[in-house]
Parts: C-alpha cells; structure tokens; sequence
C-alpha cells in the first residue's frame, strides 16, 4: 500500500466518520455538547493511524521476523490504554453529566480500529 493510497482512504474514513457525527448531533440534541470531544477523537484516531501506517511500513521492512507482530501487540495495548486515559481526563475536565460522551469515543475508536486491522493486513501482506 502505498502512502498516497492510505492518506486517500483516510481521508475518505474521516469525511464519512464525521459527517456521521454531525448527523448524531444534529439528531439527537443531548450530544451536541460533545462536539469538541468528536473532533478530538477523531484527530487523535487520525494521529494514531497515520503514526501505526508509517511504523508498520518499518516494520515490514525489518530485519527482524518478529518486528511487525510485536508492533502490533504493542499498538494494541498502547491504543487501549491511551483511550483509556483520553476518556478519563475527558470526564475529570468537563464533568459530564451523561454518559453520552463514552458513545461517542468508542464509534469513532470502532471505525478506525476496524481501519487498523484493514491496512495493517495489506501491510503485513508485502
């Protein structure tokens, strides 16, 4: 896969993830107060993909047999705990009153992460 190709699927991920979240807003009233953690989702989900892109392209490159596997193992468990502690120091910042922010985070953690798994296999496959 080739730089170009991902940056246009990417692009076209985060176009449709974002006009679904505009939609969520404008239909259910009660998210449009998280509509500056939907935008700091998805920049963090896009900082992580295009980090994972480039890292996976060295990894495959490598000498090493194992280096491709263990970056995946370890994008995995880092990806999980920097959610985990994007969502807490969300909610320790804006005090939330609902849980409606957690929804939101995990349908943009789910779409990227389902982007993840794609590109990475095209990765693991050259």
């Amino acid at each position: 896969m080739t730089s170009r190709t991902f940056f246009l699927y990417l692009a076209g991920l985060t176009g449709a993830i974002s006009f679904l979240l505009f939609l969520l807003h404008m239909l259910l009233p009660e998210t449009q107060a998280y509509w500056k953690l939907s935008i700091a989702s998805v920049l963090l989900f896009l900082l992580i993909c295009t980090g994972l892109f480039y890292a996976g392209r060295s990894a495959v490159q490598s000498s090493s047999k194992y280096a491709f596997n263990n970056l995946v193992t370890v994008s995995v468990f880092g990806k999980m705990a920097l959610s985990v502690l994007f969502l807490f120091l969300y909610q320790q910042m804006a005090k939330p009153t609902d849980n409606w922010f957690v929804g939101i985070f995990l349908c943009c953690y789910v779409v990227y992460t389902v982007f993840e798994v794609w590109f990475m296999t095209l990765l693991a496959k050259m």
